[in-house]
């Protein structure tokens, strides 16, 4: 039995098999939720063309039309049984056919008064009110079972499809009841034949009523005005619709059917009912088809071969499998796309800022000096997503940001944990300009934030599967690299999703260490507050930065503070308490009664400035008593660095400054001591044995802070390249101590220092140096030999190329170099297989000739690799006699091949192979210079 009014199940799947989806049909004006979706095959043939339910939207002139038609609800329930009694003459469709086509989902059709006269009078429901009591059903329907709280598909003609519309714009702009939850739900919606723009027919029906009615009766005209061309109502209901499906959790699914045929009108002529350009929505992401069917004849078909039928099963058919694949995710699947996304690398700065010094930065949750306590404790809706923690260089922003993660009293001013409200989740990123380029990158954070967030939130999973399954079809890799629009797609479905309820609690910091668009980075974190909607999605960013332009434009109308502005206690009990360390050495001025005013003085010239106190109390001197600025402090670090070990400090800031990857504290100390004793002394490269004494980390890190003065520092990470230790392994890497004394570097300040280093030394940068040092062949070479050519170039680019940096070690001609640590060309040769030479044969082909290569000709092929157009004459003419005579002209032929010489070696000399093969060596080899 089909009710006239709600919901009526009409199909269910079998024991055992879970629901996936609902789908619900809603009917139209003048429609049945029986009627309108039954096909009768021994009467569709002799059916008369003007019967009354063929015109939805021009009602009957005559009673007794009116009257056969439009029985009290007592007559239409008897028909109803009486033709479900005689079921095999009827074909009701959603029951009888659809279930072949979909059999895990529950098919549910609903009623309401949709006809605009009747006996006595007529419902007086305008469509908003209809629109509110199909939310009603179908929240009541929610409530029963667990199998209902499933995806919902709507399948609707024509004044249902507004019907449908204003429901799901009602639902999206509930908060705080039941209704809330059915748009999220919502999947997608079938539309056949709704006038989304009006229709004509409404206006004539309307008329032809006024005119026709009796006197004693209440037609409900409303519904007919709601449909008319121009409506206001409509209007207005398509406009609140297209932002609806723009903040729907996942994209609405929209397909829109139109008629094709022509509907009779009694004595007037046959019309479209709903014209092609009113049947249709008009989004991009709207799919459109049609129905050989007039108006109403196109909801009702006899089997599964009607073309209508498999129209709109194909799309139900499509939508339902999409459901399935989202709910079918393997654990496998979810380990291979965990992995993928995962790299320690963009964990390194957070663990690596110091703690907050014992009994300082609890101001931060005082909400009488700083309004952090107000901004976590209130909702969304009430404040700013953002939080801007601004300040000077070394003011503490990093070390407050992670004391803030880490306090208590931050999750318990989020509020009260309960069983009706989720958890918080806290994500944290921190960018880092000494770090690698995933440290200091857009695509670093999208990563981190995105792995963090679904760790602890599994139940998002399914947002990033999808993302993560078109990555592995397009690289055909399980653990395939994750892009930058792919990581932003996760994050905005993620925070779009409208199904699974999340508190997000992201903590950015250094903003200003970012390496890329600061627009796009801005414009990336407005995308994530944008898109959440405080119930479904919350969402608060902490943020940390420098006073730039930038940042302040965007963040200073929010809430905020200075660092600097409020620390000076903290610097105060800092200072008190490192100078009352015994192994400061200060047990002698604990005595003295100008240790009061020694601390003041350091507090006050600090200026909110932890780094530079850092400095001072590290090296505190008498002479220094009124504190030091930046360029003076470092001045003076520089000073104290003894004048025999200049050359070797400029050196290896040179090369920390340059280095486009993580240096090992190892490779550096080599690297330094092969520069200096080759450059100055003019030796061949040096083996790891010449200086193994300073390889040991103890004697190393001794080394290094005697050279740098304290303004480089090690911190650990695992190691990444083969010939530094097995995957995982501990491995001490060289970062500046601060940004500032990175910026106070590489603004060439250190004047007076420079003055003790040597000319020939001072006038080479760290490009030059990580050249010099790449043509060695000890393991130690790995990180610099790596990005040879990109060094190499940059050095010709700076105008300080020469003949030294073209000189590779002979890795064949001593047993040692054939040991397995050694890191010669052809070690760097393997290294590139699959980052540009993507063919093993022609890898298979190019191999030997690198490896069977005098020195004479790998410098030939390394400046013709790293397109180093000034060093040409140095590395051929020299050799040109022995060339010519050795290989008869192929080496002049790859020469000519690559700087474009034409005709440089008689043709008879000419050895085509070679010259082809040489052609694609070369140029393989170049593309890396565009890495």
């Amino acid at each position: 039995m089909v009710a006239r009014h709600g919901l009526t199940e009409l199909y269910q799947p079998s024991e055992g098999t879970p629901t996936v989806a609902l789908i619900v049909f809603v009917h139209g004006l003048f429609g049945h939720p029986y009627h309108t979706w039954t096909s009768n095959p021994s009467k569709s043939r002799s059916k008369s063309p003007g019967h009354r339910s063929t015109v939805p939207f021009f009602p009957p002139t005559s009673a007794s039309s009116s009257r056969s038609s439009l029985r009290p609800q007592k007559e239409k329930s008897q028909e109803v049984a009486k033709t479900t009694d005689t079921a095999e003459l009827t074909v009701l469709w959603p029951r009888d056919l659809l279930p072949n086509v979909v059999h895990d989902v529950r098919i549910l059709t609903w009623g309401y008064d949709a006809d605009i006269d009747g006996f006595g009078s007529a419902s007086q429901s305008n469509i908003h009110q209809h629109a509110g009591s199909l939310l009603s059903d179908i929240a009541d329907q929610r409530e029963i079972s667990e199998c209902y709280r499933r995806p919902i598909l709507f399948v609707v003609h024509s004044l249902g499809g507004i019907i449908v519309k204003a429901a799901l714009n009602r639902s999206s702009a509930t908060q705080g009841t039941r209704l809330k939850d059915i748009a999220p739900a919502t999947f997608g919606v079938c539309f056949l034949g709704t006038p989304h723009r009006g229709s004509n027919s409404a206006t004539l029906g309307k008329i032809a009523y006024e005119i026709t009615r009796a006197m004693t009766r209440r037609p409900n005209t409303r519904l007919l005005q709601g449909l008319e061309r121009n409506s206001e109502t409509l209007e207005q209901i398509g406009d609140t619709f297209a932002q609806t499906m723009l903040t729907s959790g996942t994209k609405l699914r929209i397909y829109s059917f139109r008629e094709e045929k022509e509907t009779r009108k009694h004595w007037f002529l046959n019309t479209m009912v709903v014209e092609p350009d009113s049947a249709k929505i008009g989004d991009p992401h709207e799919e459109v088809g049609s129905i050989p069917a007039n108006h109403s004849q196109m909801t009702k078909f006899e089997g599964s071969e009607d073309i209508g039928f498999k129209r709109i099963a194909a799309q139900l058919r499509r939508w339902v499998h999409e459901l399935r694949v989202n709910e079918e995710i393997s654990p496998a699947d979810i380990a291979d796309c965990m992995a993928s996304l995962s790299i320690s690398e963009t964990k390194f700065r957070i663990f690596n800022v110091h703690e907050a010094y014992k009994a300082t930065f609890h101001w931060l949750f005082d909400p009488d000096v700083v309004p952090f306590s107000h901004w976590l404790s209130r909702g969304t809706e009430t404040t700013e997503p953002f939080f801007w923690i601004q300040g000077k260089p070394g003011s503490g922003k990093s070390t407050l940001m992670k004391f803030a993660m880490r306090d208590s009293r931050t999750f318990a001013l989020l509020g009260e944990i309960s069983d009706s409200e989720p958890q918080w989740t806290l994500v944290a990123f921190f960018f880092h300009d000494r770090g690698s380029s995933i440290q200091k990158s857009l695509l670093g954070l999208l990563r981190e934030v995105v792995d963090s967030t679904l760790r602890q939130l599994p139940q998002l999973m399914p947002h990033a599967i999808a993302v993560y399954r078109d990555l592995v079809k397009s690289q055909r890799n399980k653990l395939p690299d994750w892009h930058f629009e792919a990581l932003r797609n996760v994050m905005q479905r993620i925070t779009g999703q409208r199904e699974t309820r999340v508190k997000l609690l992201l903590f950015l910091d250094a903003l200003d260490e970012h390496e890329g668009d600061d627009d796009l980075l801005l414009q990336l974190l407005k995308e994530w507050t944008q898109n959440v909607d405080g119930y479904y999605v919350t969402l608060k960013i902490c943020l940390a930065s420098r006073s730039w332009p930038v940042f302040t434009q965007q963040f200073e109308v929010g809430p905020n503070f200075a660092i600097d502005q409020f620390t000076k206690e903290d610097i105060r009990i800092y200072t008190e308490s490192r100078l009352s360390s015994s192994h400061v050495g200060w047990v002698p001025l604990l005595e003295s009664e100008g240790l009061g005013y020694l601390i003041e003085h350091i507090t006050t010239k600090a200026r909110g400035v932890f780094i530079w106190v850092r400095l001072v109390t590290d090296r505190l001197a008498k002479n220094i008593r009124d504190g030091t600025p930046f360029q003076e402090l470092y001045d003076d670090t520089l000073r104290r660095i003894n004048a025999q070990y200049a050359n070797e400090t400029h050196v290896m800031f040179q090369m920390v400054l340059c280095s486009v990857g993580r240096l090992p504290l190892e490779t550096l100390v080599e690297a330094t001591m092969m520069c200096l004793n080759r450059y100055l002394d003019g030796n061949s490269c040096l083996g790891s044995e010449s200086s193994s004494k300073n390889s040991a980390f103890p004697q190393a890190l001794r080394w290094l802070i005697s050279r740098s003065g304290g303004l480089l520092e090690t911190y650990t990470a695992e190691a990444n390249i083969d010939h530094l230790g097995e995957p995982g392994t501990p491995i001490q890497y060289v970062q500046f101590l601060h940004q500032t004394s990175k910026e106070y570097i590489q603004s060439h300040r250190a004047q007076a220092f420079m003055e003790r280093v040597a000319p020939q030394v001072a006038g080479k940068n760290g490009y030059y140096f990580l050249s010099l040092a790449s043509q060695s062949c000890s393991a130690w070479v790995a990180p610099i030999k790596i990005q040879m050519l990109y060094y190499m170039k940059l050095t010709e680019l700076h105008d300080q190329i020469d003949e030294h940096v073209i000189v590779p070690c002979d890795d064949r001609s001593s047993t040692a170099t054939h040991a397995s640590n050694s890191c010669g060309f052809q070690w760097w040769l393997q290294q590139q297989e699959g980052m540009f030479l993507s063919h093993r044969d022609l890898y298979s082909l190019l191999f030997p000739i690198a490896a069977n290569l005098e020195n004479h000709y790998l410098r030939l092929y390394i400046v013709v690799a790293a397109n180093l157009i000034s060093m040409v004459p140095k590395a051929y003419r020299p050799n040109l006699q022995q060339f010519l005579r050795d290989d008869q002209g192929r080496s002049i032929c790859l020469l000519q091949a690559a700087i474009g010489e034409v005709n440089a070696v008689p043709a008879e000399l000419q050895d085509r192979r070679f010259l082809q093969l040489s052609t694609i060596f070369c140029l393989s080899l170049s593309v890396l210079i565009l890495n």
